[in-house]
């Protein structure tokens, strides 16, 4: 018997399966994403900060997010999170649980083409290579390895770059990963939007997962129209001191009132975090305790307003998970290094829509500001249209040339350039326009004052050039023909020269010139003075309401010029088919204000009642600043 037992085991079988074979009828190991990346996940050394096996307690917040990815009701994860809080590992973690547990065709998409191959070579294929459970599923075939493509023993993994068309309509994918969604360009070549096209390749795969993740940028940016999209989660933290539960917010971030040297702050860790309900001072050693208490909830569980969660809490059936994060959470950031970048970053706008983005992943808001008619209203003053205030000193004018009508608008204006609307039409003629202009005379609200001519005024040449030329040839001393430009190079206004002779070029003495206008820089300046605390910007007490409108045409945006990574504030209509024409027209008399240096007036230059002028003609002051100029207000 014993002798049987020694033949038995000398006996080898043969080997019918191989490894590979035995790993695909496996059943996988019941873990959630977090575990399987705490028990196989190794982070690089040539990629993190931090490598050597990963923790998912070093950045608790990112376990709801992993583990959402195995939840089978959810479809769609959409992360709008700041950099630095680890969200792209959380999605390579979640794509290597897809490799080993539970696989099918996937795709990566990056902005560009280089960006997928640059991921391809130096963050996944490392990341399957450094693990031994991931490394196992590796083919003998070398040819299964490419710059967009690793074909595994049970899945195939594509990459691609969000500005090729190709590389996203033609393969079926079960799970979509899109990082850094808000720099996808638009369209994809003469495609439909990069996104649609990535997420209709996963149509025929009913169990299929979508995760995008982003810092975000404007309100049009992908990452956050999904996110509101979502349910909207936000990760709730308690105060160690009272216990209250919390999302963290900059503006609980608090530095001594009397300090603001970014480099100090930092430095010497001078800022701490104030609690939203006992306000007592949370400090960054209390901060990883906090996190590893922390929750998320979606946007319809409510927390009390001292901070206390629901006894039950309960989430509601939902595809569509969205997770937010700034980098207050993150385990790598103080307090004081994230302020003392906000301080170097708020006078500076490109620095700051970083900082914003980047730091708080909150979006841009784009509007910077926005003049509505019922803003307006409120610098009516009681005086009639047509007629100038006591404390007026000079008229200027300026006309908005369109096909078939015109905008005029007349402005006064006095000592500090505080400014008052005289009159704002519209007319049809161009006699209509001279009239106004040249042949007309408006009351003081004071009867013991002469009455005003405009002393100058600008006329927009975009429409019949030719006519404006005319009449500003006719009207040569009180008239410049001008053409709005967004920018000049650091001069508010410059001139080139319309006559010259037709025979040899050369300019004609004393010809007409054309006025070139920094329009940008004027829309600012009527824009500071509307803003201002104490407007100096005033209205007749009756403006129509195309004047309302038209003037509100417009406002202010940033821009981002994306090849240059810079952003930039430019002026540009409210909708498509905004009028701004008595917008444009204030823009015109404020400019012909300022070359008549109006910023220069003082009090002594406001006009004189008649029995005070009588009684001291003899002792005008020759060289006051009106006096210069003969007739420079041109009174009747």
């Amino acid at each position: 018997m014993r002798k049987m037992q020694t033949l038995t085991k000398s006996i080898v079988l043969p080997k019918i399966w191989s490894d590979q074979v035995r790993r695909a009828w496996q059943l996988p190991k019941e873990l959630k994403v977090s575990e399987w990346a705490d028990y196989n996940r190794i982070l690089d050394p040539l990629t993190c900060a931090e490598p050597g096996m990963w923790r998912t307690d070093r950045t608790p917040y990112l376990r709801g997010i992993m583990d959402a990815f195995i939840n089978p009701l959810i479809e769609k994860i959409t992360i709008k999170a700041s950099t630095q809080v680890g969200k792209t590992e959380a999605m390579y973690n979640m794509l290597a649980y897809a490799i080993d547990q539970d696989p099918g065709p996937a795709l990566l998409v990056m902005p560009r083409e280089p960006d997928a191959k640059t991921v391809s070579r130096r963050r996944i294929r490392p990341m399957i290579e450094i693990s031994q459970a991931l490394r196992s599923h590796i083919t003998a075939d070398q040819d299964d390895v490419t710059k967009m493509e690793i074909a595994l023993d049970r899945m195939i993994l594509y990459f691609a770059g969000a500005n090729s068309p190709a590389a996203l309509s033609q393969k079926p994918v079960r799970y979509l990963f899109m990082d850094e969604t808000d720099k996808y360009p638009h369209f994809s070549g003469e495609e439909a939007d990069p996104v649609k096209l990535a997420t209709e390749r996963t149509r025929t795969f009913w169990n299929h997962k979508i995760v995008s993740c982003s810092t975000p940028t404007t309100k049009d940016g992908y990452i956050h129209r999904e996110y509101e999209r979502s349910d909207r989660r936000c990760y709730y933290v308690p105060c160690p001191h009272c216990g209250g539960y919390q999302v963290l917010d900059f503006e609980q971030i608090k530095v001594p009132e009397t300090e603001r040297d970014p480099e100090k702050i930092k430095h010497l860790h001078l800022a701490w975090y104030e609690c939203l309900y006992c306000k007592e001072r949370i400090t960054d050693l209390m901060k990883q305790r906090m996190l590893l208490l922390g929750q998320w909830l979606p946007e319809v569980v409510k927390v009390s307003n001292r901070g206390k969660l629901p006894e039950k809490i309960i989430y509601p059936p939902a595809s569509h998970a969205g997770f937010y994060l700034n980098a207050l959470y993150s385990p790598w950031l103080t307090f004081s290094e994230i302020i003392a970048e906000f301080f170097n970053s708020k006078d500076r706008i490109e620095l700051l829509m970083n900082f914003i983005n980047s730091w708080l992943a909150q979006i841009w808001q784009e509007k910077v500001e926005e003049t509505r008619p019922d803003k307006l209203k409120t610098l009516c003053l009681p005086y009639q249209k047509c007629t100038v205030p006591e404390d007026a000193i000079v008229l200027t004018g300026g006309v908005d040339v369109q096909k078939g009508y015109f905008a005029v608008v007349i402005r006064a204006w006095g000592v500090k350039q505080e400014s008052w609307l005289i009159l704002d039409e519209v007319v049809e003629q161009w006699e209509d326009v001279v009239k106004i202009l040249f042949n007309s005379t408006y009351a003081s609200v004071n009867p013991n004052l002469d009455p005003y001519f405009v002393r100058l005024s600008c006329i927009d040449t975009g429409y019949e050039t030719s006519q404006v030329y005319d009449i500003c040839r006719d009207f040569r001393s009180i008239s410049r023909a001008i053409k709005g430009k967004d920018q000049l190079s650091g001069v508010p206004y410059k001139t080139s020269t319309i006559d010259k002779y037709p025979d040899t070029g050369k300019i004609i003495p004393g010809g007409l010139l054309l006025w070139l206008l920094d329009t940008t820089y004027f829309k600012d300046k009527i824009s500071r003075f509307v803003h201002a605390p104490n407007p100096i910007w005033h209205l007749h007490s009756n403006p129509s309401v195309e004047y309302l409108e038209w003037f509100c045409g417009e406002h202010k945006v940033i821009k981002r010029d994306k090849k240059k990574s810079q952003a930039y504030e430019v002026w540009q209509p409210v909708r498509t088919h905004s009028k701004t024409h008595f917008w444009d027209a204030e823009v015109y008399a404020a400019a012909a204000a300022e070359m008549l240096h109006v910023f220069a007036l003082k009090d002594e230059d406001k006009p004189k009642p008649q029995a005070e002028k009588v009684n001291h003609d003899s002792e005008q002051k020759i060289d006051s600043w009106v006096g210069k100029r003969k007739n420079w207000i041109r009174h009747g």
